[in-house]
């Protein structure tokens, strides 16, 4: 998948005890992620770059690779900076 129509943002997480946790959403899944508990293994950078780009703002862009692969790469994260979560259809 391209980043075409990408529908990912970046939004605080309100709801959640951890103020640094930043959601980013996409079609079919969201991924979260708390930069002070990232250990910068670059895990993520490296095994979907298409997701997961430092240079592009939002760094994640949870379309741009299927919704499985993406949930796979996030579980890798040796931290638990990143986490994936179902897609907020809302608004």
């Amino acid at each position: 998948m391209g980043n075409e129509g990408n529908a990912a943002s970046e939004t605080p997480d309100s709801n959640r005890r951890d103020s640094n946790r930043k959601h980013y959403n996409g079609k079919d899944v969201a991924v979260s992620f708390d930069a002070s508990v990232c250990q910068h293994a670059g895990e993520c950078v490296k095994g979907l770059p298409s997701v997961f780009d430092t240079k592009a703002r939002p760094w994640i862009n949870p379309d741009g690779a299927d919704a499985d692969a993406v949930r796979a790469q996030v579980e890798r994260c040796p931290s638990g900076a990143l986490q994936h979560h179902p897609a907020d259809h809302a608004g």
